[in-house]
């Protein structure tokens, strides 16, 4: 049935497209065009194709004959039948060179090994296929935002069916993911600050090939974003253990759907700390975890404390945009430390914070020491007119004096009567 399919879809693509379409001039006289009407925009229609190439017949056949079996006429087709419709023309290279040479041509054998499509074959026609995800009459493409599989949409795409309880009610899945994706800092960051980077429902599971991540290769897909930290856990103690217990690596400790943004309280032995969900008081790695704390929040202070000194020594004129920079630097080495958690390596944690600390404390004596400099200038400069002040008063003190003993002056007037 695939190959029959396939092949009438190709021979009805291989004609070019007529001037007249008989399916456009019977459709849109209809109650309800939708079909034609969304055509317009259709990447399909753009690129020179038209009805036949999904539905078949003969669209310069101007008779209801047009939709005659015998001219591969295909009508609505089945869910069942829509994987192999489309891939008769995205699985051939050489056909889909003609359109654009960079796109994979492998979606149909990847849809084959999803879930999607393993259940499709099982005979369950509720799963999702090409067009519900990508849309029938009007499909866009994927860098258009009005498109269901433009990153901004993918969440609510996926969620029409993942977030029906009724329509997901056989399955036994959960039906949350969408809305603890709306909550968490990765939907925060795509849906509200449209940031496209951010990952949402397709970068983690895939798309034609949907699959949910296996329990050893979480780290593997939150690696994708978070190289860094995915290199810090494999080499860290806590791989092989979440291993030998089946644990979703990343997941036991920042969630899937609903992953928050992180802070410095997961870390350590605290009410809300997510290491003493599974070390014990008396553990090493309880030890370890409230070590890396205390040398984090070391850091933390070592840096506000000189963020205030550089704050002052600004306030006050003096110039310490070097320290300032420098401070970067401290910065950096907080981000670095945090990273270095995922080694679960007390040691490797508190060396990056050793040497952000002293840049830190480099940073306040510099900004404390041009306080330093500036109160001595305010001496210097209040030394002169202190003198300043002095001889005026003194001088004022003088001019009162004579004016007020007018007898000294007396014998200067006998002496020029004598001349």
């Amino acid at each position: 049935m695939r190959l029959v399919a396939t092949a009438a879809l190709v021979l009805a693509l291989a004609r070019p497209a007529a001037a007249a379409d008989s399916c456009v001039d019977c459709h849109k006289q209809l109650d309800n065009p939708v079909q034609v009407e969304g055509m317009k925009a259709d990447v399909h229609t753009k690129a020179g194709l038209s009805c036949a190439g999904c539905h078949g017949g003969d669209p310069t056949d101007p008779d209801v004959s047009a939709m005659d079996e015998a001219k591969g006429f295909v009508g609505k087709p089945g869910a069942a039948r829509i994987p192999a419709l489309c891939g008769g023309c995205h699985g051939d290279e050489s056909y889909m060179r003609r359109f654009n040479p960079n796109l994979p041509t492998d979606q149909l054998a990847q849809y084959d090994t999803s879930v999607h499509g393993r259940r499709l074959a099982g005979g369950d026609a509720k799963v999702a296929t090409c067009v519900s995800c990508h849309g029938v009459h009007g499909i866009l493409p994927p860098n258009d935002a009005r498109s269901p599989v433009h990153p901004a949409n993918v969440a609510k795409t996926c969620a029409h069916c993942h977030a029906d309880a009724t329509y997901m009610a056989d399955y036994h899945v959960p039906t949350d993911q969408f809305l603890k994706y709306q909550r968490s800092v990765h939907g925060w960051m795509l849906l509200v600050q449209l940031d496209t980077s951010a990952p949402t429902c397709n970068d983690c599971h895939g798309n034609h090939g949907a699959f949910p991540p296996g329990a050893t290769s979480v780290d593997a897909v939150c690696g994708q974003c978070h190289p860094v930290n995915r290199d810090f856990f494999v080499a860290s103690p806590h791989k092989a253990a979440f291993d030998r217990q089946g644990l979703p690596e990343c997941v036991v400790c920042h969630g899937n759907h609903g992953v928050l943004r992180t802070n410095d309280d997961m870390l350590g032995t605290g009410d809300v700390s997510v290491c003493v969900g599974c070390h014990r008081a008396d553990s090493k790695g309880w030890a370890a975890a409230g070590q890396m704390r205390g040398a984090i929040d070391r850091l933390r202070g070592a840096i506000d404390g000189a963020q205030q000194a550089v704050m002052r020594a600004n306030a006050a004129g003096m110039e310490v945009s070097e320290a300032e920079f420098s401070l970067q630097g401290a910065r950096e080495a907080l981000v670095q430390a945090r990273n270095q958690v995922h080694t679960s390596d007390a040691a490797a944690v508190e060396k990056v914070v050793g040497a952000g600390a002293d840049t830190a404390a480099a940073v306040e004596r510099t900004a404390q020491a041009a306080l330093v400099e500036l109160a001595s200038r305010r001496w210097l400069a209040i030394l002169p007119l202190a003198m300043i002040a002095i001889v005026a008063g003194l001088l004022y003190w003088k001019v009162r004096t004579l004016d007020s003993n007018p007898a000294s002056a007396a014998p200067s007037a006998e002496r020029k009567e004598d001349r």
